[in-house]
């Protein structure tokens, strides 16, 4: 199954309408380990996700 993609504004970058918020990755309600944390993404990337919402503030950098 491929995820539906729609453009990012005004820019020729395509997303995913489909996104990963990286906030638990950060820590947001338990530490979670890199190995689970790069294996959620590998996960989602292969799934077709191209959208990731993640912030400094998200675990103090840990989900970037």
């Amino acid at each position: 199954m491929t995820l539906p993609t729609k453009l990012l504004g005004k820019t020729p970058v395509q997303v995913s309408t489909l996104g990963f918020g990286c906030a638990p990755i950060g820590g947001l309600l338990d530490v979670v380990d890199t190995e689970a944390a790069q294996g959620a993404l590998d996960t989602a990337w292969d799934g077709g996700v191209r959208f990731y919402d993640t912030a400094p503030f998200y675990g103090f950098g840990a989900s970037e």
